[in-house]
């Protein structure tokens, strides 16, 4: 199964990445293709209109608009800012909404350096998939005290995070491959 992985912030110094990469890591480990898209690496252009209705679209935001329709699964990570999920998130859901999202299983994952792991982020997010015809899971990967759990490298430091972790990708691979079969 391909899946990508939608690291959101944007923000210098940011530690939510570090989810990105452990998430990653760990779909290889089990067996699935995995890629990070990294919104801070894309110039993404501020909304003013959907993809499938830009005019010129760039080359860049058509090669990833073709990168979105041959993903499986998609995971959607947000740190959590001022109680919402990142506006760099937002900003790529409007702009690519519904076309390659439709029908497709999305895994939740929010992070925070506070002890509640971005939950107000996360049941945001979750409408947000909702919204653009997408299959939410209902297991969400909320990650608190991020930047003790894990490593700048994206490597499990705190062992109970790595139970949570496992638990929450076994889950949403088997949701994910049902839905595709």
């Amino acid at each position: 199964m391909k899946i990508s992985i939608v690291s959101s912030s944007t923000r210098r110094g940011r530690i939510s990445h570090r989810i990105a990469l452990a998430l990653e890591q760990a779909i290889h480990e089990k067996g699935h293709q995995a890629e990070v898209i990294d919104l801070a690496e894309l110039a993404l252009p501020p909304f003013e209109e959907r993809f499938a209705l830009l005019e010129n679209p760039s080359a860049e935001l058509q090669d990833l608009n073709q990168k979105l329709i041959a993903t499986e699964a998609f995971i959607f990570l947000s740190p959590e800012y001022n109680g919402a999920i990142s506006s760099g998130l937002k900003n790529f859901i409007d702009l690519f909404a519904k076309d390659p999202f439709s029908a497709k299983p999305i895994g939740v994952a929010t992070g925070s350096t506070g002890a509640m792991g971005g939950v107000r982020a996360a049941y945001q997010l979750q409408q947000n998939i909702l919204t653009i015809n997408a299959f939410p899971h209902p297991r969400m990967l909320m990650v608190g005290k991020m930047d003790q759990v894990l490593d700048e490298k994206g490597r499990v430091v705190e062992p109970s995070y790595g139970r949570s972790q496992d638990g929450f990708l076994t889950a949403f691979l088997d949701f994910a491959q049902r839905l595709s079969s």
